[in-house]
């Protein structure tokens, strides 16, 4: 009991975390999106309607309402927990009707609850002994999850009898996910940074969309050519205006994904393979986070890191941003717009180090039983965890890449551009965050740093960084 309640303790600190961050905040997921698996520009609704709303300022926040579906019909449904909220919670849904269509004697609830809240219900529900059949969340958080014995193994669920191979899925991932040599969950799927980039803003410049610059130094000669004020001036131009400017180059979007991305790519890192040593304030990470500093105040080709900005995806969908570093999950944003996709590709994430090193953060949404589930909740659990893997190529519409690397190379899957690329990117050059059981403490102290160091021109990063250093090594030094 001692474990679940500090486990309860820590989630809980964490929801709390996530329901104060507001939307220009640098820690927080960008504006716009509801999940990892869903970015999506807001719809404002009846402007009238909205004028003539009166609001009590003192009144309390409501909760968000779960989005709760009901497949198939039984008295003893398989009770499901997850995060896909957004515009990927539909395609989900789809998935979970075909499964009660083709599995008759499994029913089940589906209970689709914001990230804030499912992180207090589940380790609460899991420690009063009423756990949820199946939830889904983050591969980045599994190895906390199982430290504080909230989740159950699979070896003996699902591979030891080969109805799934471990090596099926990405070897980083799998990493990830198996804990003293137990594997926690099935990966769902893998989602991430991928380069999508406006061709037209591009080619207006006299650049190639085709031939994208290799390393730091080539693109940052691309952005001064990119980036123009109000007066159509470049950063090079003399009277440019870096208070009004019109097309950026490129920015800064989550940084969850956009710090160790480049710090990776610059050799840098948060903490090494095995977890046991900080790199975050090593002479190459501090360099990865001094070059966004430079993209921003010395040569204005980024929008700064501030509170309030412009979130990416509203820049980019009117034409006023170039490269863009966003999800996967962007594929449902292109889909409601497709004057902008008419005018995107997408590559690689383009590497900002000196030498052109390559490498990309990728995570996934994991599969995973609670402790205290039954021998029934485990059957039901194991069916549909089986039939979500394999069935990977129709949750590839929501922009996704389906975890199983055999189904990733199925036609419709490799039909859709984007998923093809990043499929291709986090095979060849992914990484995985290092897992912790800490994990989610060592993200916001790194998360808290990285923004203090790009709050302004004349932040000191080397001192950020090597103050958050030092909190993250109290983490790690704990008994």
């Amino acid at each position: 009991m001692r474990k679940y309640l500090l486990s309860l303790l820590v989630l809980l600190g964490f929801a709390l975390l996530l329901a104060a961050c507001g939307g220009g905040d640098t820690t927080d997921e960008p504006a716009g999106s509801t999940d990892e698996g869903s970015t999506d520009v807001a719809d404002t609704g009846d402007d009238a309607a909205a004028e003539e709303e009166v609001v009590d300022p003192n009144a309390p926040t409501p909760e968000p309402t779960p989005i709760v579906n009901a497949f198939g019909d039984c008295e003893d449904p398989l009770i499901l927990w997850h995060g896909l909220t957004g515009t990927d919670g539909a395609v989900f849904a789809v998935m979970l009707e075909n499964f009660a269509n083709e599995n008759p004697d499994i029913c089940l609830s589906s209970e689709g609850i914001p990230w804030d809240i499912f992180f207090q219900k589940y380790p609460t529900a899991t420690a009063a002994g009423t756990p949820p059949d199946m939830v889904i969340f983050h591969a980045a958080e599994v190895a906390q999850m199982a430290a504080e014995g909230l989740m159950m193994p699979l070896d003996s669920v699902i591979y030891d009898d080969g109805s799934l191979a471990k090596d099926d899925f990405n070897a980083a991932l799998m990493s990830a996910i198996t804990i003293d040599g137990q594997t926690m969950a099935v990966p769902f799927d893998n989602h991430g940074w991928l380069l999508w980039y406006n061709t037209q803003l591009v080619e207006e410049a006299g650049l190639d969309p085709n031939a994208l610059p290799q390393n730091g130094a080539e693109f940052i000669e691309w952005a001064q050519m990119l980036t123009t004020d109000v007066n159509g001036l470049h950063p090079t131009d003399e009277g440019f205006d870096p208070d009004n400017v019109d097309v950026w180059a490129i920015d800064w979007t989550w940084p969850r994904y956009s710090i160790p991305t480049t710090m990776w790519q610059f050799g840098g890192g948060i903490l090494n393979e095995d977890g046991t040593e900080v790199l975050f304030d090593s002479p190459e990470s501090i360099a990865a986070i001094q070059y966004w500093h430079d993209l921003m105040y010395t040569y204005h080709v980024a929008p700064p890191a501030i509170p309030g900005k412009m979130w990416a995806g509203d820049l980019y969908a009117n034409n006023r941003l170039v490269f863009m570093w966003e999800g996967t999950w962007t594929g449902g944003f292109m889909k409601d717009n497709p004057d902008v996709a008419a005018l995107t590709q997408t590559a690689f994430i383009n590497s900002l180090a000196p030498d052109g090193h390559q490498a990309v953060k990728f995570d996934s949404h994991i599969l995973a039983i609670p402790t205290g589930v039954d021998d029934d909740g485990v059957a039901k659990a194991r069916a549909l965890m089986l039939y979500l893997a394999n069935n990977g190529a129709f949750w590839a519409t929501s922009g996704q890449v389906p975890a199983k690397i055999e189904v990733q190379s199925d036609p419709e899957v490799q039909a859709i551009e984007s998923v093809a690329n990043a499929a291709n990117e986090f095979n060849e050059i992914g990484r995985t965050s290092v897992p912790h059981k800490a994990f989610i403490e060592i993200q916001t102290a790194y998360e808290t740093a990285v923004g203090n160091a790009l709050a302004s021109a004349d932040a000191d990063v080397a001192a950020e960084l090597q103050a958050g250093a030092e909190q993250i090594r109290a983490i790690l030094n704990r008994p």
